[in-house]
């Protein structure tokens, strides 16, 4: 966070100087410097649906392996047990894992303890009472992308102990002028038909009167240029950018944006 502002006061942004050594100020405990937050339903469903409760658990996704003994069947394990180079069972694209004996067992989007029991149901209809172990033997690259006014638009891979909104900026390095950090625009995706649109006062977080907010999976930042005004104009400025990532979005992001 120090590192970060002070690589703005060297590119020339000299409305953060107001700070004099020795200010005292309290920080709130929350990333309060969300001044907007807009819930989305793109679904089926009435668009007055409560979006689920956000988890931090993590989820298993497209390209993470799991490792996966049942009842210590050599069988799972690869090759009868003489594969020492096997891994696991990766998770494609739609969120399946292929098991001996089983076949397709879905379990993208699950926490790891959820995957456990699904086997275990599977797996209790060809075994006495089986017993399930299951572990992440590679973890896929969990990104969040960032866009606008940075030098460095793209993907941020997150790394596993999480991101913040700081940190990502910062590792995008907004351009010298032209850029407002009142209205940084996240675009979340919490299911394929449910998101969240929220507006940053970043200004507020680098003044240090709100704590940088965590991000997740899949968050898109938009760093607005100094003249772009409302949410359609933002969309408009990012919409060429999120086409060509729109392969790797979220659900949510697709159907909302690249889609209409």
């Amino acid at each position: 966070m120090v590192l970060f502002a002070l690589s703005l006061l060297m590119s020339g942004c000299a409305s953060y100087k107001d700070l004099p050594a020795g200010t005292h100020q309290r920080i709130n405990a929350k990333p309060e410097a969300t001044n907007i937050r807009e819930a989305v339903d793109v679904g089926e469903t009435s668009s007055t649906s409560p979006l689920p409760p956000q988890s931090y658990d993590y989820r298993i996704g497209p390209n993470d392996v799991l490792s996966v003994n049942v009842s210590g069947k050599t069988e799972f394990i690869g090759a009868g047990g003489s594969n020492t180079q096997f891994k696991g069972y990766r998770v494609d694209g739609r969120g399946c894992i292929y098991l001996p004996i089983a076949g397709k067992v879905t379990v993208g989007g699950l926490p790891l303890s959820e995957v456990r029991e699904r086997i275990y149901s599977v797996m209790r209809q060809y075994f006495n009472n089986p017993w399930v172990v299951v572990e992440i033997s590679e973890y896929r690259t969990r990104q969040v992308f960032v866009f606008g006014a940075v030098k460095k638009p793209g993907p941020f891979a997150m790394p596993a102990s999480g991101v913040n909104l700081a940190q990502v900026i910062a590792n995008a390095e907004v351009q010298n002028t032209g850029y407002n950090f009142q209205k940084v625009r996240i675009i979340r995706s919490n299911t394929p038909t449910q998101g969240e649109l929220l507006i940053v006062d970043f200004d507020s977080i680098l003044r240090g009167k709100a704590v940088p907010m965590q991000l997740q999976e899949g968050d898109i930042v938009y760093v607005p240029k100094s003249a772009v005004g409302s949410w359609n104009d933002a969309i408009s400025d990012l919409l060429p950018s999120l086409q060509t990532v729109s392969s790797i979005l979220q659900p949510f992001v697709n159907i909302k944006y690249l889609k209409q």
